[in-house]
């Protein structure tokens, strides 16, 4: 036996030591314990409890650990990188808005001043922490969410996405096209307009392209990274290819008879690509195109050695009118129209663009006294959409040009042309950056694939925007920034697809001003068109009611010609992005045409 200071026994017998032994174990200060049998029960019965609370400790130990774990692996793997390309900027399928990335943060968490890292956090497919992004192409949206994590802003990314986007969309947008913008800079708090329009009507069937001229206008002003970098990606997807889209693959369908003009930029041993076939389209000649811009832009004019180019591969006799109308064509910076609405600001561009009308049917709407209560139970909000609706008709008829029509109500024809153009295709971008500027953007061939005529030594498709009217709206585009008179709070909106995108962005305005509706809500249905028919009669549709409901029910009381139609009207698109609160969101409507990214 041990006599070990301290030992402990559990079994022992009080005979077996003598009282010598006993006096001299005390002087040695040994302690003994003693046990009865239902004491030795007790001592047994606690060590198998503790034995069993010890292990349930560590089994609740390990399961935490395990989640832990668990958590931060997802994270790591879900969250997106930058530079990641366009690969890494894959969207998945949201189950109610559609093609959204499904995280919104970088890295293990987010970064504050003084690099203090706090844990992530997870929202809803389209809610972002720093910045956020919405085109109508994948590729494109994940271009510009890259230019948006390396620093750039809301012009640089926008200029990459409509780069970008006539590359990948050539038969809405492009080089040889038009655009329109408004651009809010949250730290000088000021607000401009930008419309790179026609500005002469000119006796052709080519429109004069003015894409170009305003992206390098608006560069000049609130860029960051150089303009070269910004032609970097655009150039290289066109000439290493890029997937024929479902967009980019219905307007091919759409337009059939264009055969061969298609080829070889769309076409595969002279058949055209179709969505899906597995084989990417390229365009060298636009990628050529777009290196040699990049270097030699310097101001904002379109470069004349590129004019030439292009003029030499019109079949028109007179090329020096072509270039000489290219050289007047203008982009301008301007000061947008403003309108006080409730607790906003609402920013449009002026004419040619149709701000003013967006502008009209606002102001008509908020006169009927607009509130939540306005659309809540069946009854109340089936009169506010028919009072809206009406208004919207009113306004578009108090404007000929948007009808087709001249001021005395009579068809314009010219020579078997299109009366007046209407941009009835368009390609979008919405966009705001880390430090809560906003830009709304819209940029237009007009007709799908424009005039139909493809420069063969530049592979750029030219509108068919041929006309201008002086002082009157023409162009059915609208871009549009509302800001909060308190708060932080800023809103882009931008829609394209014909005669109805003026009254898409009016609804948003509506649903954010009066009906406060979040992003998301302010983008979905019901929603409203307006699309003109022959001698400039007006169509009324309606998407996101059911026939059955209620509201449709008492609507069609009152309009009986008002249809339903799945999806969006005419190709028609809108969409959103708000700041708010210290977050991003970006939304849009139809689900086919919204790509969000962010981060």
């Amino acid at each position: 036996m041990s006599w070990a200071s301290g030992a402990r026994y559990q079994r022992v017998q009080t005979n077996d030591w003598s009282e010598e032994e006993e006096e001299k174990k005390k002087e040695e200060k040994v302690t003994i314990y003693l046990h009865s049998a239902s004491a030795r029960s007790l001592l047994s019965r606690q060590k198998r409890e503790t034995c069993l609370r010890i292990t349930a400790s560590m089994v609740l130990l390990c399961v935490g650990l395990y989640f832990g774990f668990h958590v931060l692996r997802y994270d790591s793997l879900e969250a997106p990188e930058k530079g990641n390309g366009a690969k890494g900027g894959k969207a998945h399928h949201g189950p109610e808005e559609g093609h959204h990335r499904h995280d919104d943060d970088e890295g293990d968490g987010h970064h504050h001043p003084g690099n203090k890292v706090v844990p992530a956090h997870r929202h809803e497919h389209g809610v972002y922490h720093h910045a956020a992004v919405i085109t109508d192409s994948e590729i494109c949206s994940s271009f510009a969410k890259e230019i948006l994590s390396e620093g750039g802003t809301a012009v640089d990314a926008g200029v990459v996405a409509m780069l970008c986007l006539g590359v990948v969309h050539p038969h809405s947008t492009g080089i040889g096209g038009v655009i329109s913008a408004v651009f809010h800079n949250k730290t000088s708090g000021t607000t401009k307009a930008l419309n790179a329009l026609p500005t002469e009507s000119l006796n052709m069937s080519w429109g004069v392209p003015s894409t170009l001229q305003g992206l390098r206008l608006m560069h000049r002003e609130y860029g960051s990274l150089s303009w070269t970098e910004l032609f970097q990606r655009p150039a290289k997807l066109a000439r290493e290819g890029f997937p024929i889209d479902h967009a980019l693959a219905k307007a091919m369908r759409d337009t059939e008879g264009l055969g061969a003009h298609l080829c070889p930029l769309l076409c595969h041993r002279g058949r055209p690509l179709k969505e899906g076939m597995g084989m990417n389209a390229t365009n060298e000649r636009l990628a050529n195109v777009l290196e040699e811009v990049s270097a030699e832009m310097e101001g904002a004019s379109f470069p004349e050695s590129l004019a030439w180019q292009l003029a030499r591969d019109m079949p028109m006799p007179d090329k020096l009118a072509f270039v000489e109308a290219l050289k007047r064509q203008r982009a301008a910076l301007i000061e947008p129209l403003v309108t006080e609405l409730d607790r906003f600001f609402l920013y449009v561009p002026p004419s040619p663009a149709a701000g003013a009308v967006t502008t009209e049917i606002v102001e008509r709407a908020g006169q009927l006294g607009l509130s939540l209560a306005s659309v809540s139970g069946a009854a109340n909000a089936s009169d506010t959409y028919r009072h809206v609706l009406n208004a919207a008709e009113q306004i578009y008829k108090s404007y000929p040009g948007f009808l087709g029509l001249r001021p005395g109500g009579h068809q314009e024809r010219r020579e078997g042309k299109p009366s007046l153009k209407t941009a009835q295709t368009g390609s979008h971008v919405t966009v705001i950056d880390a430090s809560g500027n906003v830009l709304a953007m819209v940029g237009s061939l007009n007709s799908t694939f424009g005039a139909k005529f493809l420069s063969p030594s530049t592979g750029i498709f030219f509108s068919d925007f041929t006309w201008s009217v002086d002082s009157a709206v023409l162009y059915w585009t609208c871009p549009a920034v509302l800001t909060a008179m308190a708060g932080d709070r800023l809103v882009a909106v931008a829609s394209a697809g014909g005669a109805s995108a003026p009254f898409s962005v009016a609804q948003v305005v509506l649903n954010k001003v009066y009906f406060e509706r979040s992003a998301r809500e302010a983008v979905a249905g019901p929603r409203f068109y307006l699309s003109v028919g022959e001698g400039g009669v007006l169509h009324k549709r309606v998407s996101g009611l059911r026939r059955e409901s209620e509201v449709f029910t008492l609507l069609s009381r009152e309009e009986p010609e008002l249809e339903v139609v799945n999806g969006t009207a005419s190709g028609v698109t809108v969409t959103v992005v708000e700041s708010h609160l210290g977050h991003t969101s970006a939304f849009g409507q139809p689900r086919t045409c919204a790509y969000v990214d962010g981060y």
